[in-house]
């Protein structure tokens, strides 16, 4: 920051962030006093997220949550995505990445303001985007990437901001602030043990770091590792109706029929079956885990040197790693319909119909998911003498690289399966009078041909140019307007890409299936003014307007689209008595399709279908011949 002689100065800029800004109400400073006090220490000039940061003694037209450091360490949380989850702001709830989502969800956190989803909350770490997550198109961030020990603070702002960022700040902002002052050298160490089998972590962390009057260098360093926890840990074993039609000893429903057939002998004899009446259930949560183990290294450098008295240069270099491991219960050949024609040797029940199975005998499907994410930030911020006023100004230019790498292991290939029966070799009912164990290592020997490892992998390369100007435009003794003026362009390349098998269809247990081949170029252009009034009226009004080209290969052909949108905000606030503060604001709000909503390649549908309740069960097959077509 900048040390400004002038108290009236300070105060002018603190209104103004160098970036996007709605400016704050301050309390009226009579600036001629200190100009006539040549002995006044230098100020430091207050730097602000825009309208989204609160301090004690000044509120925004737009409501501001500040979470401190502090207030972290006090809640005994861990990570940003728990501090996040827990607070108040998360009204409606949010997404922790479990064990069994695919495409790197298991892996992923995700924070939901205002219940409109994730895809419509900015996330932003020191006014800068974070990449978006693969699995959905590059709409959300994941909250869990970003390492706790460099956190100052988390702003959070509670009101749409479409107008000031873009699209994806329809329902709000969380902006993380990192550490950028740091003097010596700490050492880190926490552990977390949350009463159950399981889940356990450790994080270890290092800040190191210089400062002096012409800048600073801060170095954070993260390690931190969570083990699993396994849904018996938390639900017990054979838990309540948690059970599966999908059961290694496999139900055999016949055409036209509603009731199930399964060898009772073998129900209740392989591992995790029941026979709970009407169908061999399987309880999979007894293999299940609830949460994955995950791993997790980050780094973090930041700069901040002042190259002049009004030229300061800001730089920032980020390397995050995580590996998570996650197991979800053996695969539900469940992709395709297994069937068996009635005079197959392996059919016992003579009829042709459907069958529900589960490959237990290759094991549960056990997930890594490995994500990396490299970020480059540097930029210039000063101040230009327009006039009778000081303006800021700063130039920024950002560069992010995210790969997301997911592994899916024991996936089962469906056309594999359905060929073993139709061949007569697969004997899922025990056609042969097998004992049991010989009997699963039989049927094992043939899945084992079927087995089938899944992978999904998504790449993202962005870059960011912004530039701004910031300052007041008029002042007296009652009235003082401010504005910012600014731009910015940024360019994505994003790819998504499944193994070629899933995304033909006949893969089960996994979620890979659409590929994307696509970029998409922005331009943005913005302005915001603020008007302080008598009587502690403030009025802030913001313009934007975004354009975007996009162009994807969808497998036909390359496709491209154009689109743009001009949203405004208004608000305005008034403080009638020291204690209490009211505010209005009105805007509008547009929101991008992803990139997998506007690029996915050719995927698999079912177009057609016929209901054998209505037509068959119930006989109208005749006499409603127009419905009872396939």
């Amino acid at each position: 920051m900048f040390d400004i002689k002038k108290l009236s100065l300070g105060v002018r800029k603190g209104l103004l962030i160098a970036g996007s800004a709605s400016l704050l109400t301050m309390p009226q400073v009579s600036a001629q006093t200190i100009e006539d006090n040549e002995e006044t220490e230098p100020t430091e000039r207050i730097q602000v997220t825009g309208s989204r940061i609160k301090r004690v003694d000044l509120e925004a037209v737009s409501p501001v949550t500040v979470i401190t450091a502090e207030s972290i360490e006090l809640s005994g949380d861990t990570t940003v995505a728990d501090v996040l989850r827990n607070s108040s702001i998360n009204t409606f709830g949010s997404f922790r990445g479990q064990s069994g989502y695919g495409s790197g969800a298991s892996a992923s956190s995700e924070v939901n303001l205002r219940g409109l989803g994730a895809g419509a909350t900015l996330v932003l770490m020191d006014g800068r985007r974070l990449p978006g997550l693969g699995y959905d198109g590059g709409s959300s961030s994941d909250m869990s990437m970003i390492p706790m020990s460099i956190v100052e603070r988390i702003e959070i702002l509670r009101d749409g901001a479409s107008a000031i960022y873009g699209s994806d700040a329809v329902a709000g902002v969380i902006n993380i602030i990192t550490k950028s002052e740091f003097d010596g050298v700490e050492l880190g160490y926490t552990f977390e043990d949350p009463g159950v089998d399981g889940g356990n972590s450790n994080q270890f962390n290092m800040a190191a770091g210089v400062t002096n009057d012409k800048g600073s260098i801060v170095f954070i360093a993260e390690h931190a590792n969570t083990q699993e926890v396994t849904d018996v840990a938390v639900n017990g074993e054979y838990a309540g109706t948690s059970y599966s039609t999908f059961s290694p000893v496999a139900n055999f429903l016949a055409s036209g029929s509603s009731t199930l057939q399964f060898n009772e002998e073998l129900c209740g004899e392989v591992d995790d079956t029941v026979n709970v009446g009407d169908r061999c259930g399987y309880y999979y949560g007894n293999s299940t885990w609830l949460y994955g183990a995950s791993e997790k290294n980050s780094l973090l450098t930041k700069i901040e040197y002042d190259i002049s008295d009004n030229l300061h240069f800001v730089s920032r270099f980020s390397a995050l790693q995580t590996s998570t491991d996650t197991r979800y219960a053996a695969t539900p050949v469940s992709t395709s319909t297994l069937t068996i024609d009635a005079d197959n040797a392996m059919n016992p029940y003579d009829e042709d119909g459907s069958i529900y199975f589960r490959t237990t005998s290759l094991g549960t499907r056990d997930t890594t998911t490995e994500k990396t994410t490299f970020e480059a930030v540097a930029g210039l911020e000063g101040y230009v003498e327009l006039g009778s006023s000081e303006w800021d100004w700063q130039v920024y230019y950002q560069r992010t690289n995210a790969k997301e790498e997911v592994f899916n292991y024991n996936l089962v290939n469906d056309t594999v399966v359905q060929d073993l029966i139709d061949s007569e070799e697969l004997d899922l009912f025990n056609v042969q009078g097998l004992s049991v164990e010989d009997w699963e290592t039989y049927n094992a020997e043939l899945l084992a041909t079927a087995d089938h490892t899944g992978t999904y992998q998504s790449t993202q390369q962005r870059d960011i140019i912004d530039a701004s100007i910031s300052g007041e435009i008029y002042s007296n003794e009652h009235i003082s307007i401010s504005a910012v003026f600014g731009a910015e362009y940024s360019y994505l390349d994003f790819e998504q890409i499944s193994d070629p098998e899933s995304g033909l269809g006949i893969i089960s247990g996994g979620s890979g299936g659409d590929d994307v081949y696509a970029s998409r170029e922005r331009q943005s252009y913005y302005s915001e003014l603020a008007i302080t009034l008598p009587y502690e009226v403030e009025l802030s009004t913001a313009l934007r307007y975004d354009g975007y080209e996009l162009e994807g290969d969808t497998g036909e052909d390359i496709s491209t689209a154009e689109f743009s949108d001009t949203v405004p905000k208004l608000g305005v606030s008034w403080r009638p008595t020291e204690d209490l503060l009211l505010r209005a604001s009105w805007g509008e709000a547009f929101r991008t399709p992803t990139m997998s909503e506007m690029f996915a390649t050719i995927s698999y549908g079912f177009p057609s279908a016929y209901d054998t309740y209505y037509c068959d069960t119930l006989g109208y097959a005749e006499s409603d011949t127009s419905y009872c077509s396939t």
